[in-house]
Order: C-alpha cells, then structure tokens, then sequence
C-alpha cells in the first residue's frame, strides 16, 4: 500500500502501522491507551475487545466525499495493462478507457455520480464502478485490485468511510468490525439508519476477520447476542432496536444448525415485548416470522403449525407481496431462483413460493387434510405446474390434455439434462439412465420432484381424480420412479383400498 497512507484516517494509519510491527494485539493495546485518554465515553462493556471512539474516525460529509473519491482515483482512475486487456475482449481500447476515466474521476460531475452511488448502495467496487463510468455489466472475472472495497454509512451529521484493502484485508475486516461495534456502545441507536446493510457487513466481516476461528457461527451468535442484550439495556427504544432483534432472530435462524429453541424463545420475547409499543410489528415483519416459524415446523415435523404458517402466508398473497422487501433486507433468508409455472420437475428447495406449496402438500397429507391438498392444487399453479394445473380446474381428462402434460415432462426434463430443447428424446433417455445416480447435477432434482409428484398422487387418489391420477402415475413410473418413494405410496394405496 506504500504511498496510500495520506489517504486514511489517523486512526486508521496509526493502527494499521502498529498492526504491520506485531499483529491485532499490539492494535489492540493502541485502542486501550486511546481509551484511557478519552473522558466524556460511556462504560465500554470490551465485548469485541476495547471500542474506539467514534470521534476518531467519523467525518463531516466533504471530508468523507474526499477520501472516498480520491481513494477510488488513485487505484481505480487508469486502466492497468491487466485491466485493459479484460476492455480490449469488450472492443474499448486503451485511449477511449482513459479518456472515459479521466472524464469521471476529474470532474465535478463524476465526483457527485459517484457520491450518489456510494451513498444510495453504501458500498462500491471496481465492478460497480466500471458500470458507472462505461454503463456496462462486464460479465467477467475482474482482475483483483488493490482496493477491493468502499463503504460509506451516514450517521446523523456525520460519516463512517472505511477501505477494504486486499494487503492485510484481515485486518481491515478487524477494523470494520471495531467500527460499526464502537458505534453501537457509544452512539443512539437511531443513527443507525441502514441497520440490516451494516449488519450484513457487519457479519461478513466478522467472518473475514476470524479466519483461524473454527467456530465462526457460535462466535458470531455469543458477541451479537452481548452486544443486543447490552443495547437493550443501555438504550432507549427506537426503531433499529425492533430492526437488531429482527436481524438476531433471523440469524439465529440461519445459523441455526438444526437446533431451534433459542429462535423461538426470541420470537416469542420479541413479539411480546413490541406488540403494544409505539413500533408494533408491522405486517412485512408478521410474515417474517410466520416464514421462519413455517420452516421451523417444518423441521420439526409439526404439520398442524406448518399448515397454519402456511396459509397465513398464501391468504391475500402476504409472502409474495413482501418477499422482494424480505429479500432486499436479508439476501439470504428466501431462496430466489426464479419460479418455473411450467415445470413440474424441480428442485423445491431454490424458490420460496415454490417450496412452500411443496412443504404444505406434504403436510397436508401428513395430516390426512387431502380435500385442502387438492383445492391447493387448484387455487396456486406454482402448486403442481400449468398443465396439471388447467386439468383439475377445467375438468378436461383428454387424451390431447394428458399427452400435453407428459410432453411438459419430458420438456422439464430435457432442460434439466441439457438446458435445451433440441435434443429432448436423446436428453430424457440420458435422464433416464442416469437420475438415480447421486453424482449427476439432477440427482436432488430427481428426489425432490418425486417426493412431491407422490404426493400429488396421494391426494389425487383419496379425493377421486382417477383419470389425472392414472396419467401422472404412469409419468411417475416412466421417468420419476424411485424405489423406497414409490414402496411408500403402494403402501399408503393399499392401506386406502
């Protein structure tokens, strides 16, 4: 990094410099001399270590458009011969790249554009930066910079602008974490406008800078709950502290690891200790929770709990109408491939409307509740896919209708062997060969389609609907069948008949 140290903070240079002579803790000590000077900081509870004051290293709003935009210049503002290869394979070359460059980072405009970004996204790389210059997506391993990342968090009137550097990037990872953790001891709560994004980070970073942990996951879930539980006691009610004890429960439920009980003791504090308060659980966040509870009865094998979350979240299409909201908050809570209404054969696990009819059918025949299976089956074509969908509501058993529907299998199928419809009888004899092999990428989709396309039958029969029952049997039997699956219906048949 040589030469780039007029760039950062103070604070950040005298840590960075002790870092390179020792390691964390030689920084560490640095933070406590620092901490015994300051007189006007609350009590620092030490749970991520020694806090720093947020005086050291928040900015008025002119010094943190400087930093931030005259660190982007000088390792992002020429092309390197490396990066100017990647521009030559998209037909810009070399003068026209600099040109464009120049005309960014030294000018008026330039700086507002990219100040505006930084600010709306809070963080910004070399990609998102060469779509701001060249308006192009550039679908390409990008050569690795020495400056990996800006970020940029506004609190009240002031700035946290911090650097990812590649050199050393533990440590700057360590000092992001340092940062955002000051600022939670020492700071109103309220500042925090952009909670679930600093979290995120916040996390990330946490990951980045325990590398040699081995347990990240307790780690992480013993210093958020200290710093939660130290935030609810310390400070006054507000809206991020509602948004904190959000972002707790649904990281406890992500790093979960199959044990739930402390997800639900915090459901149950949470809902109890904001349902009257002047922030009372907005609907999005109703279905939040009715999400995570959904999948916790699931897990545990619940399916009165399952089908209640379950129908809570189709009536009115609450999940739906939240998921892009739920998604843009936490990315990793809703899995989000897009839903396929054609296709029968799937992985249910990637879209969350998608395994939510799964894992509700599948409760619904545990339950032996097969009449509201079946209205399930015709009220969300998502439930099965549109042919068989059209079949149960229209009534049409045709033979046109029933050969449509084997035609969308084999179709499914080809675009899962293949990705391609060229070949579909060569790909569905490959499917046919193979899907029962657990080294084939369509191994998981096999298993799921069949647990689901089973229980399709399962309530097709009970509730009579023989003619669509006896076709997607015998699709089941052509393309689907999986031994111990299929031993289970037989057995559920003949314990009906």
């Amino acid at each position: 990094m040589g030469g780039s140290n007029f760039m950062l903070l103070d604070c950040d240079e005298q840590l960075f410099m002790t870092y390179k002579q020792g390691n964390v803790e030689g920084a560490e000590n640095l933070l406590t001399t620092w901490l015994e000077a300051e007189v006007d900081l609350q009590e620092d509870p030490k749970i991520l270590g020694t806090s720093l004051s947020p005086k050291r290293f928040l900015v008025n709003e002119e010094m943190a458009m400087n930093i931030a935009f005259s660190t982007a210049r000088k390792y992002w503002g020429r092309a390197s011969t490396e990066m100017q290869m990647y521009f030559d394979k998209y037909g810009l070359d070399a003068k026209f790249v600099n040109d464009r460059l120049n005309a960014f980072f030294y000018t008026q405009k330039g700086k507002e554009t990219f100040f505006e970004q930084l600010f709306a996204q809070h963080t910004i790389d070399l990609e998102r930066l060469i779509w701001l210059v060249f308006g192009k997506r550039m679908q390409m391993e990008m050569p690795v910079n020495e400056l990996q990342t800006i970020m940029l968090y506004k609190f009240q009137d002031e700035y946290l602008v911090h650097m990812m550097y590649k050199e050393h990037s533990s440590f700057w990872h360590w000092l992001f974490t340092k940062k955002v953790y000051s600022l939670f001891i020492h700071r109103p709560l309220e500042q925090f406008t952009f909670l679930y994004e600093i979290m995120g980070h916040f996390e990330d970073s946490m990951k980045m800078s325990c590398e040699h942990v081995d347990n990240f996951v307790n780690n992480y879930k013993v210093i958020l709950d200290k710093c939660i539980t130290h935030v609810d006691k310390n400070k006054s009610s507000c809206l991020a502290k509602k948004q904190l004890r959000l972002y707790q429960i649904v990281t406890h439920y992500c790093l979960s690891e199959g044990d739930y009980h402390r997800v639900k003791d915090f459901i149950t504090s949470f809902e109890a200790e904001w349902r009257y308060s002047m922030y009372a659980l907005t609907e999005k966040e109703k279905v939040l929770i009715a999400y995570i509870l959904f999948h916790i009865a699931n897990r545990e094998q619940q399916s009165e709990k399952v089908i209640y979350y379950g129908e809570y979240l189709l009536e009115d299409e609450r999940l739906n109408n939240y998921a892009i909201e739920i998604l843009l908050e936490y990315k990793d809570l809703l899995p989000n491939r897009k839903p396929t209404p054609p296709a029968i054969i799937k992985n249910y696990q990637l879209n969350y409307l998608e395994n939510l009819y799964a894992v509700l059918l599948d409760h619904y025949v545990k339950a032996t509740h097969y009449e509201d299976g079946l209205l399930l089956l015709k009220e969300h074509v998502l439930a099965s896919n549109k042919k068989i969908n059209t079949s149960l509501v229209q009534k049409n058993y045709s033979s046109e209708q029933l050969i449509a529907i084997e035609a969308y299998v084999q179709q499914d199928i080809a675009l899962q062997v293949n990705n391609s419809l060229q070949h579909i009888g060569l790909s569905v004899e490959e499917w046919r060969q193979n899907y029962r092999q657990p080294d084939v990428p369509y191994y998981i989709v096999a298993q799921s389609a069949s647990l689901h396309m089973l229980n399709i039958l399962r309530v097709l029969f009970v509730t009579e609907q023989f003619e669509l029952f006896e076709k997607l049997m015998e699709i089941y039997k052509k393309y689907l069948l999986i031994d111990d699956h299929f031993e289970k219906l037989r057995v559920f048949i003949s314990a009906y008949v």
